[in-house]
C-alpha cells in the first residue's frame, strides 16, 4: 500500500510539472505563430509623408510657376537675341553698326547666362529650405507620436516596388531597409499631424 502511494504521489507531481513546463512552452510562442504583442518600435513612409505635406506641397507649385516664369523671361531674352542676329547679317562686317550689335549680342549672351544661373541657384534653394523646413517638422511630429506612444525606435520605411516597370523604384525596393512589416506603420498618423 505504501508503495501505491508513492506512485500515485509521484504521478501527481510528475502531472503538475508536466502541466507546468507545458503552460510554460504555451507561453513562448513559436515563429510561426502570430504575437499579439504591443511594440516599440513603428516605421514610417517618408516619401508619402512629404508627397502629402500640404504646405511642401504648395512651396513645389510655386517654385514651379517661378522656374516657368524665368524660363519665359529666357525664352524672351533669347527671341531679342535672335533679332539682333537677324540684324547683324544685314551689317556689313567691320561696320561701327556691326561692332555694336556684336557687342550687344555678347552682353545679352553673358546677361542671359548670369540669369539662368542666379534664377536656378535662388529656386533650388528654396526649394531646398522648404524640404529642410518640412523634413524637421516631420522630425518632430514623429518623435511628438512616439512619445506619446512610447516608441523608442522608429525607422523609414518605404513600400515593397517590386513588381513596378520603372527601373528606378525597382532599385529602390531593393534597397529598403525594413523588409517587412506589420501593423508597425505610423506614416498615416505623422501625416495627419503635420497637416
Amino acid at each position: 500500500m505504501d508503495r501505491n502511494m508513492i506512485y500515485a504521489g509521484a504521478c501527481v507531481v510528475l502531472s503538475g510539472l508536466l502541466g507546468f513546463s507545458w503552460a510554460q512552452g504555451r507561453s513562448a510562442l513559436n515563429a510561426d505563430e502570430a504575437k499579439a504583442m504591443t511594440s516599440d518600435i513603428a516605421v514610417v513612409d517618408l516619401g508619402k509623408v512629404l508627397d502629402g505635406h500640404k504646405r511642401l506641397t504648395a512651396k513645389r507649385e510655386e517654385v514651379k510657376r517661378e522656374f516657368q516664369s524665368a524660363k519665359d523671361s529666357l525664352e524672351s531674352l533669347g527671341e531679342s537675341g535672335k533679332k539682333l542676329q537677324e540684324e547683324l547679317k544685314s551689317q556689313k562686317p567691320g561696320s561701327a553698326e556691326h561692332n555694336r550689335i556684336q557687342k550687344e549680342l555678347q552682353e545679352k549672351a553673358l546677361a542671359m547666362q548670369k540669369f539662368q544661373k542666379d534664377t536656378m541657384q535662388t529656386l533650388q534653394l528654396e526649394e531646398a529650405e522648404a524640404y529642410q523646413t518640412t523634413y524637421r517638422q516631420v522630425v518632430e511630429e514623429i518623435q511628438r507620436i512616439s512619445e506619446a506612444r512610447n516608441l523608442r525606435l522608429v525607422l523609414r520605411y518605404q513600400p515593397d516596388n517590386s513588381d513596378s516597370k520603372d527601373p528606378k523604384k525597382l532599385l529602390e525596393s531593393l534597397q529598403r531597409q525594413v523588409l517587412y512589416q506589420n501593423g508597425l506603420d505610423i506614416t498615416d498618423e505623422v501625416l495627419q499631424a503635420v497637416n
